[in-house]
């Protein structure tokens, strides 16, 4: 990188190579509404041709600016401002969206960071958000004990309007504790807590409808040549749903789809696994099914 160029933009330039950084004076300075803090000066890492966020924390994991973007000290003074002022944006917004689902938003007073916690039947689970609004997994516990939180997963918040479709859906990352277990027996002895969809079923017939504005989530736990995998549905709104498919090393597929057009739990399964339809196993019928 020159550093002549850095200079030039109205940087302060430090270190050389991997340890080069850039620090920005801001002309006005941003504004922490939670901390009461302002942000005076911001401090970028070298990567290529951006410059990366990396100091104060209010400012860590704002997106980056390209150098060939901006000419001068004003233009980066008000991409970074535009950046920071989307992040509370987001805040406030998902803040509202946790609330709905009674949850309780948390925010940092210094880094701004949002997060929440997750508590359902034994399984624990802590939510942050990054800086453009995306929700994972940052920790998990069930009954207590850590789980292995599986990396890179994120979610849209918006689309759980129910607090059990998000629980339903982030516990097929986990595997289910009791109930998976109960879903291994024979059909028609569900066991406490479970219900299959065949019982529904024979219980209210095929003409039941589920109405348009009710949450919706389903379990299904198979096994493809001796390995688990769960695949969960949550109902977004009408025929829309978002589905999870995640093994023991975590998710393998997730994507929104259309009632309409979802080709089956097994047909899905076995294109994504690249296995004939004959190796996937639902757990629970008792045999391989097309």
């Amino acid at each position: 990188m020159d550093t002549a160029r850095l200079r030039q933009l109205g940087l302060e330039v430090r270190g050389e190579g991997q340890s080069l950084s850039a620090t920005l004076v801001l002309t006005e300075p941003l504004e922490n509404p939670v901390g009461a803090r302002k942000v005076e000066r911001v401090t970028f890492h070298i990567q290529g041709e951006r410059l990366v966020p990396v100091d104060p924390p209010e400012v860590v994991g704002l997106r980056s600016i390209a150098l060939a973007s901006v000419q001068g000290a004003r233009e980066m003074e008000a991409e970074v401002a535009d950046a920071f002022n989307e992040h509370l944006f987001h805040v406030q917004r998902r803040s509202a969206e946790l609330r709905a689902l009674g949850l309780s938003p948390e925010v940092d007073p210094v880094s701004l960071g949002l997060s929440t916690h997750l508590a359902d039947h034994g399984l624990a689970l802590t939510l942050v958000a990054d800086r453009q609004g995306n929700f994972q997994v940052s920790g998990a516990k069930r009954d207590g004990h850590p789980l292995t939180v599986p990396p890179g997963h994120t979610f849209e918040l918006s689309e759980f309007r129910e607090r059990g479709a998000l629980v339903g859906y982030l516990a097929a990352l986990f595997g289910e504790h009791g109930p998976a277990e109960a879903a291994r027996t024979k059909p028609g002895v569900a066991g406490k807590g479970v219900v299959r969809f065949s019982e529904v079923v024979q219980a209210f017939g095929e003409g039941a409808i589920v109405p348009p504005r009710s949450g919706l989530e389903l379990l299904v736990l198979l096994e493809v040549e001796g390995r688990p995998y769960r695949f969960a549905a949550a109902r977004v709104a009408g025929r829309t749903f978002r589905g999870l498919l995640a093994g023991a090393q975590g998710k393998v597929w997730a994507e929104r789809f259309e009632l309409d057009d979802f080709p089956g739990v097994v047909p899905l399964v076995a294109d994504l696994l690249k296995v004939p339809a004959e190796a996937v196993k639902l757990i629970g019928s008792g045999e391989s099914q097309e």
